[in-house]
């Protein structure tokens, strides 16, 4: 498996809250050598990581559409 292919094995969830905020929810099998990394940053890093991967995504699709 290719380096970054092993977030496709990450199962991600988004769940609408109650009091109108949302939660992501990334579940894994630990046991799987692919997600040795993912499973080895631990939740702080695993947390950080998820969230510059939506800033990442959210700054290309704004560049997108702004002349």
């Amino acid at each position: 498996m290719s380096n970054l292919n092993w977030i496709e094995k990450l199962k991600i969830d988004y769940i609408d809250e109650e009091d109108g905020t949302g939660t992501i929810h990334v579940e894994w099998d630990e046991t799987d050598p692919d997600l040795a990394y993912w499973t080895s940053l631990g939740p702080d890093s695993q947390r950080e990581t998820i969230l510059e991967a939506l800033r990442l995504a959210c700054d290309e699709a704004l560049s997108d559409h702004v002349d």
